[in-house]
């Protein structure tokens, strides 16, 4: 797995470059909530493992409850977004879309380096395994998106002051 901070990277550049379509919140959440599963397992038996919530299944079932809780917490969010000069959508279907786009791209990146990340579970393959060759790359790679998509928010943030 790249560092899980890095991860919002790849689903934030998506955000800010397609606003229509995507919702930050949502982005953000759908791209690092999933490594609580490796977090609790490091705290319960010292090993970090990718499990249910790192599989295509999973990102459809952890997306949903996302969307959901951030359903719930929609105007609250618009206010916080508006306060940040961001406009969002928060329609359902864009809070899912967006969760599970940067959900599925977190599998993805993760399936390249570990594996224990079975993305088309219950299938025990993973075709996409490159190897712990894989993992610098990656986190290179998420770096740079997370980069550019804090300038491009920051850039819009000043040309609507």
């Amino acid at each position: 797995m790249p560092l899980t901070p890095l991860h919002p990277g790849s689903a934030l550049i998506l955000g800010v470059l397609f606003p229509k379509f995507f919702n930050l919140w949502a982005l953000f959440l759908g791209s690092t909530v999933m490594d609580v599963e490796p977090v609790v397992g490091i705290i319960l038996t010292g090993y970090s493992y990718h499990g249910f919530l790192h599989t295509i299944l999973g990102a459809i079932s952890g997306s949903l409850l996302v969307a959901v809780i951030l359903w719930q917490f929609r105007r609250e969010l618009n206010n916080i977004s508006l306060k940040l000069k961001l406009r969002q959508f928060f329609s359902f279907p864009a809070l899912f879309f967006s969760a599970l786009v940067a959900w599925l791209i977190h599998i993805f990146f993760d399936s390249l380096s570990h594996a224990d990340v079975l993305p088309f579970w219950p299938s025990e393959r993973n075709p996409i395994l490159i190897g712990h060759t894989a993992y610098w790359p990656s986190s290179l790679i998420l770096l740079t998106l997370l980069i550019a998509a804090l300038i491009i928010i920051i850039k819009k943030r000043q040309s609507y002051a």
